[in-house]
């Protein structure tokens, strides 16, 4: 802990709050035995995770039970948020928890869906606590789902299992968004306005930190290609990359920024960050992942599901994964989705309200948005696949000065030329499955 005034307020005032938050607990109960940790190996990039729990009985003496607990705050000066647009980020974050999730769960009432999607909510809320800090903040305080068997997957490289279960997840949650506009709920709207928009670009204003990390990213990329031109092994990947540079090489955020444009029929309320670092597992006795929980909804907007999808299939499968079954996962996404979206309408899949998400018109559209993965893809595995030591680089000087010539140099050499032949795997693949047509637009 950095002060006394958050410790104090972390085990005092929060368990009491947690309390009068949550409906079924006793706002009047007793509370002991407040423990707060804040382990290392949690920390993230623009938060801090504490692990909080503490003994709970309600007034009357019929409900005892130990709460064990997550509670994530945002971390850094005004001057770092306000570059990593963390006020935005985190705002809507609360906002998907205690507003969208709500609504989403209501609707998979009598569908045999179950909705869990991620851990349970105790607290949410954003804006001033003086007891905390001088800051503007957010609080978020999650169920530790770890004592029940959930973990965090491989590091990088998921197995299929892994996969096939991340697609079937995030398709029954991106079916509520498509449930919702069939019906013409008039909620929908309201959910969406409700969203702070989080662009990379907006009038001469870019969100800072990304333009510069996917500048660096691209820069590696370019590099690397410029010393190794063996490495555009066909005249339509030389022709794609030389494409790619020529358009966005200085401005790859200006790519990201038009892949965010809205569509009637595809777009929908994302997860924003959907990858296996946001994510935990809980596996068989055999070993086998058969359900996962999201976290980390920072980045979500209200923009194309391919988001979602090229994000972690890029980031974690290897080549040889990509093409034993790339395909294999879209369709499991495919699937899925319409099997939750005709639970939701409780009609079959054969009716014709869900004729806009059939394969082939969701194929285009995953073609048209799919380079968005391979550009975040860019800048983030280098940072994923090199030793912890270089990783701790990289965020340390991330955190401090974003424009700093020691976190260009850590992007630029961490992980060596392994990192670079994967990244060049990756924008070859997109280039065989003719995802750079977006890019001659």
């Amino acid at each position: 802990m950095t002060t006394d005034r958050k410790t104090t307020f972390l085990t005092e005032e929060l368990p009491r709050k947690i309390l009068h938050y949550c409906p079924e607990l006793d706002g009047e109960g007793k509370i002991s035995d407040v423990q707060l940790s804040t382990p290392d190996h949690l920390d993230g990039f623009m938060s801090t995770i504490h692990k909080l729990s503490f003994r709970y009985e309600s007034n009357d003496g019929t409900v005892a039970q130990t709460l064990k607990l997550m509670v994530k705050v945002m971390k850094g000066s005004d001057e770092f948020r306000e570059s990593s647009m963390g006020k935005t980020q985190f705002t809507n974050e609360i906002y998907i928890y205690t507003k969208v999730l709500p609504v989403f769960q209501e609707l998979l009432t009598d569908t045999g869906l179950a909705g869990d999607w991620c851990p349970r909510v105790y607290y949410g809320e954003a804006g001033h606590f003086p007891t905390y800090s001088d800051q503007y903040e957010t609080i978020l305080v999650l169920e530790d789902i770890s004592p029940l068997g959930y973990k965090a997957g491989p590091r990088l490289d998921l197995e299929e299992e892994h996969l096939r279960l991340m697609a079937r997840h995030i398709a029954s949650f991106h079916a509520c968004t498509y449930a919702m506009r069939i019906r013409n709920d008039a909620r929908l709207s309201f959910l969406i306005e409700g969203i702070a928009p989080l662009d990379f670009v907006s009038g001469d204003k870019t969100f800072t930190s990304y333009d510069v990390l996917l500048k660096l990213g691209a820069n590696r990329l370019y590099t690397y290609l410029d010393d190794h031109p063996e490495q555009l092994d066909s005249e339509a990947f030389k022709r794609d990359m030389n494409n790619l540079r020529q358009r966005y090489g200085t401005t790859p955020i200006s790519l990201m920024q038009d892949l965010l444009r809205k569509d009637e029929t595809f777009s929908v309320i994302l997860h924003g960050d959907y990858n296996r670092n946001n994510v935990l597992f809980r596996a068989d006795g055999a070993g086998k992942p058969v359900e996962l929980k999201m976290f980390d909804f920072q980045e979500n907007r209200y923009a194309t599901p391919v988001i979602d999808l090229t994000f972690y299939m890029y980031m974690s499968m290897t080549e040889e994964m990509r093409n034993r079954c790339w395909d294999a996962v879209v369709l499991e996404y495919h699937t899925a989705l319409l099997e939750s979206l005709a639970a939701i309408l409780k009609v079959p899949q054969e009716d014709g309200l869900l004729d806009p998400y059939r394969l082939e018109p969701f194929l285009e559209h995953f073609k048209r948005h799919a380079m968005y993965g391979v550009i975040v893809t860019l800048h983030f595995l280098p940072w994923m696949m090199c030793p912890e030591e270089e990783c701790e680089q990289l965020a340390h000087h991330f955190a401090r000065d974003v424009h700093s010539k020691e976190l260009a140099h850590w992007t630029l050499v961490c992980g060596g030329e392994e990192v670079d032949k994967r990244l060049v795997g990756v924008l070859r693949h997109a280039s065989s499955k003719g995802y750079f047509e977006i890019v001659k637009e």
